[in-house]
C-alpha cells in the first residue's frame, strides 16, 4: 500500500502546469457527475 501512494507522490511531484489543469478538470467533472446521481433524481 505504501509503494501505491508513493507512486501517486511521484506522479503529481513531476506533473506540469498542463497537467495540473487537466486533472483538476478531470476531477471537477467526475464530482459533477457524482454529485447529479446521473440524473436518477431528476424523475422525483
Amino acid at each position: 500500500m505504501q509503494h501505491f501512494f508513493r507512486t501517486i507522490v511521484r506522479t503529481i511531484e513531476r506533473m506540469n502546469a498542463q497537467e495540473y489543469v487537466l486533472v483538476f478538470g478531470a476531477v471537477i467533472l467526475i464530482g459533477f457527475f457524482c454529485l447529479r446521481g446521473f440524473g436518477s433524481r431528476s424523475r422525483y
